[in-house]
């Protein structure tokens, strides 16, 4: 979380109890700094399952980080141009694929692995980076809709709607309404597979 910027005490307290549900395996909906998502605690695999349901697939699916310092320790090869550009770029709306340790390393639900790749993002919300860091470091993360549904805000009505698989929701302030753009690191260079834009996360 950056030091300059504080949450209120209030937040505080709830975020607590968000993070206790996580914990439990509960699911939570949620602003993002970009699209509004859908988050389960990254080292509970019962959540993760229950996240697969909910989103109509298997993943894989990104890992929104407490800390510049979490997610730079998922990789196992950092060399000092993707490290920069991740230094450069978070926290923000820039997601990154590496390749990691693997699940076991980290504690971290295979839902969440392409082979040995693995997406990774510090958030630009203080929100996010504070309840993946209560619940251990890492958040699973995806945008907030179901299989070839739009994207939708955390509300009331959604929860109620959605009840059998949220547990809650969670509505700081609202992100920029785009994807985060998506960055590969190839072995040499920064391959660019998306730009912004109003899509699936």
């Amino acid at each position: 979380m950056s030091p300059r910027q504080r949450l209120p005490v209030r937040d505080k307290l709830l975020l607590l109890r968000l993070a206790r549900l996580l914990r439990q395996g509960s699911l939570l909906a949620h602003n993002t700094g970009t699209l509004p998502g859908i988050a389960a605690a990254a080292n509970h695999r019962k959540a993760a399952i229950r996240l697969c349901r909910f989103k109509q697939r298997k993943g894989p699916f990104l890992l929104l980080a407490d800390s510049l310092r979490t997610a730079l320790g998922l990789s196992i090869y950092l060399p000092g141009k993707l490290r920069r550009a991740m230094l450069e770029a978070w926290p923000g709306p820039t997601t990154f694929i590496l390749l990691s340790a693997g699940a076991h390393a980290k504690n971290i639900s295979s839902a969440c692995f392409s082979g040995r790749s693995i997406a990774v993002r510090v958030d630009a919300d203080i929100a996010c980076q504070y309840l993946a860091k209560l619940v251990g470091g890492f958040l699973i993360s995806s945008s907030l809709n179901r299989k070839n549904r739009s994207v939708q805000r955390p509300d009331r009505r959604l929860r109620m709607r959605w009840q059998r698989y949220l547990g809650a929701q969670f509505s700081s302030v609202a992100g920029s309404g785009n994807a985060s753009s998506l960055l590969k690191w190839t072995g040499s260079r920064l391959l660019s597979l998306r730009q912004p834009q109003t899509v699936q996360d």
